[in-house]
């Protein structure tokens, strides 16, 4: 064999291997994310058979150049004694409860044939970095609007990503 073509068997070698790194690389990190979905959606069933109904909606504003994470939720008709917010190990956890104000009859039924709002309990899970503490984290609420800050990397901790 000529040296160009070892050299030539060994550049193909290596790219085979490195694009073999390359797939199993992203096999790994699709199973991750795919593990990652079951455990959330098992977590969820049982969070619904405890009696939560619904997770409210949510804007994740995540500025690299930002030194803080910010989550905008949406919880329309709530006042902020209505909403709890707390840490639970490294997830910051709102939650609270939704009323009707619509009188029902003594049966319990709504007198009115549509009902698309949710209401009753709701729960949001938001990972935040190792370490945070209640004290880095900020909270207002506004017109049904709950916004929450935390640090993106609390002192002496280390960074993780929100969900």
């Amino acid at each position: 064999m000529t040296s160009a073509t070892t050299s030539a068997l060994t550049h193909k070698t290596s790219h085979k291997a490195s694009r073999e790194q390359q797939f199993h690389d992203m096999d790994r990190a699709l199973a991750k994310k795919y593990v990652e979905a079951l455990l959330w959606r098992a977590q969820t069933l049982r969070v619904q058979r405890h009696g939560v109904i619904f997770t409210p909606r949510m804007e994740l504003y995540d500025d690299p150049e930002s030194s803080r994470i910010t989550a905008t939720l949406e919880l329309p008709g709530l006042k902020t004694g209505d909403v709890s917010v707390h840490l639970d190990d490294d997830h910051l956890v709102i939650s609270g409860d939704r009323r009707s104000s619509i009188p029902t009859d003594d049966d319990g039924a709504a007198k009115y044939p549509i009902k698309e709002i949710k209401y009753g309990k709701f729960l949001r899970k938001l990972n935040v970095p190792s370490g945070t503490m209640m004290s880095t984290i900020s909270a207002s609420m506004s017109e049904g609007m709950l916004v929450i800050s935390w640090p993106r990397t609390p002192p002496g901790g280390t960074t993780r990503a929100a969900q």
